[in-house]
């Protein structure tokens, strides 16, 4: 035990031998060799006494050495259970063991964990498999987001570990835990770029790297094989968490993305349920039905309009306001909209519009009697003041009711033009920290563009890119000609682009 315990603990990445960070990639990458040489038996020796390797291990220091224990755990009592009677009581949520994987997913050392991605993403598809087993789905989702984001704290570069959270939220219905990884922005697929240097500091993982696909990339592990279906379906699911918080303009972005992707000149199933999705959720979020972005595929969006009529007439009638025949098309197809999984969604366009049409009463006036909105509304004023309060209260409307006794008795609804007034009122400290909070983002969001620029002029594409530019350039110039810049000559097809992710 005495020699097992001095080679779990010969790496400390506190060591004042360790002067540089290659000189902490050499001790790293013996230190791996030799203890994925401990067979399984080894790590087992002791357990659940006072001998334990988890109880003597920290696995915030001794990361590495944790990990294999915990797997060697897990391998005896059998890493892909079926059903709940194949996974032991100290695994289960709540158990001995699960408190453990669950302190080892949020407090691990995440410079070492970039050197066993694999070893990593078993014990995060573990947690996920032993809480879907057992019911609980919810139970796994705070340890897997500790661990997502303490190896990648942007979670900008996207994995399978993205959809496997997010699966897990929509599972569990916990919307609002979703948004720590929904609301930072995808910017990078595991990259495929050469092997680094080794003899390069800058080039190892454990260097201070800009940009987490640095070190996450198509041979690190941390991350199972992905292509376009597994990004459709994260942005498809994120959208939808958006919608269960009612944050409908981040939900109309995350389905904007499922538009724009390469399509080859089809339309696939989940693009045209997200097409579906935007036309609702544009109205919500815009009040009218914006263009189609202009990046996406002309001939795609052809099909997905071809086969999406009912939803266009639904944001016709909604954005010219004509409340009786919204309800009426609702009512015509609530069998579609049933099936298409929109039900929801086509109830919240018409509760919205009728929110919508007292909101745009502001335009026009800074107050109006209760009794005018009623009858503009076609209902009862007591039931119309009612009404306007749930709006006030539930923050879509910055005004108050006020009962005005003199000279008649009249019931008001008064709006607030100032930002700095009314219910909805902010101070000018809030309005200083939003403008704050606006800018960090978009210098994160510009670092992160910067950082895109600069491995797409290292892929192979782009260097055949500007060779032929080169070569027309050559040319025009001997015959005068203007040269054309634009990048739009063998643009490939999705296949083609997700091809080096495998």
């Amino acid at each position: 035990m005495a020699d097992l315990l001095s080679l779990l603990f010969s790496f400390q990445p506190d060591s004042p031998d360790i002067k540089s960070k290659l000189d902490y990639d050499r001790q790293i990458r013996t230190y791996i060799d030799s203890v994925l040489r401990i067979p399984v038996p080894v790590y087992l020796k002791g357990a659940d006494s006072a001998q334990d390797l988890l109880e003597i291990l920290n696995p915030a220091v001794n990361t590495i050495a944790y990990c294999c224990a915990l797997l060697a755990r897990i391998q005896s009592c059998g890493e892909h259970p079926k059903t709940p009677k194949h996974i032991p009581d100290t695994f289960r949520p709540g158990g001995p063991l699960w408190r453990k994987l669950v302190e080892f997913l949020e407090t691990f050392d995440p410079v070492q964990i970039r050197y066993i991605g694999q070893d990593w993403r078993r014990l995060l598809e573990y947690t996920d498999r032993v809480s879907r087993i057992m019911g609980s789905p919810g139970m796994a989702i705070s340890a897997i987001r500790s661990a997502m984001l303490r190896l990648d704290p942007s979670t900008g570069t996207f994995t399978s570990n993205h959809l496997l959270f997010i699966r897990l939220c929509m599972e569990a219905r916990s919307y609002p835990a979703a948004l720590p990884i929904l609301d930072n922005y995808i910017h990078s697929l595991p990259s495929n770029l050469p092997k680094p240097l080794l003899e390069l500091e800058g080039s190892v993982p454990a260097a201070d790297l800009p940009n987490s696909s640095e070190y996450i990339s198509t041979r690190s592990g941390h991350s199972d094989k992905i292509n376009l279906t597994d990004i459709h379906e994260y942005y498809l699911l994120g959208a939808m968490a958006y919608l269960g918080v009612a944050k409908y303009k981040q939900a109309q972005h995350f389905l904007e993305h499922i538009l724009v992707t390469p399509a080859a000149n089809i339309a696939s199933g989940l693009m045209l349920e997200a097409f579906r999705k935007w036309i609702l959720v544009s109205c919500l979020a815009d009040g009218s039905l914006p263009s189609v972005p202009r990046t996406a595929n002309p001939t795609a969006i052809k099909q997905m309009r071809a086969a999406s009529k009912a939803y266009e007439a639904l944001a016709d009638a909604f954005q010219n306001m004509e409340i009786p025949k919204l309800r009426a098309l609702a009512d015509v197809g609530s069998h579609v909209w049933a099936d298409d999984g929109n039900r929801g969604l086509v109830k919240e366009l018409i509760d919205h519009q009728m929110r919508l049409f007292v909101s745009k009463l502001q335009r026009t006036f800074s107050a109006i009697p209760i009794t005018t909105v009623a009858q503009m509304l076609v209902q009862p004023p007591e039931v119309t003041e009612k009404y306007l309060n749930s709006l006030i209260s539930g923050g879509y409307l910055n005004a108050s009711i006020e009962h005005v006794t003199s000279p008649n008795e009249l019931v008001v609804l008064r709006f607030y033009q100032s930002i700095s007034e009314g219910p909805l009122g902010k101070s000018e400290k809030q309005q200083h920290q939003e403008l704050v909070e606006q800018t960090r983002q978009t210098i994160i969001l510009a670092d992160q563009a910067k950082a895109a620029d600069y491995r797409l002029s290292l892929t192979k594409e782009y260097l055949e890119h500007l060779r032929r530019q080169s070569k027309k350039a050559a040319t025009n110039l001997a015959s005068g000609e203007a040269m054309d810049v634009s990048w739009d000559e063998n643009v490939e097809t999705e296949e083609d682009m997700m091809a080096d992710l495998h």
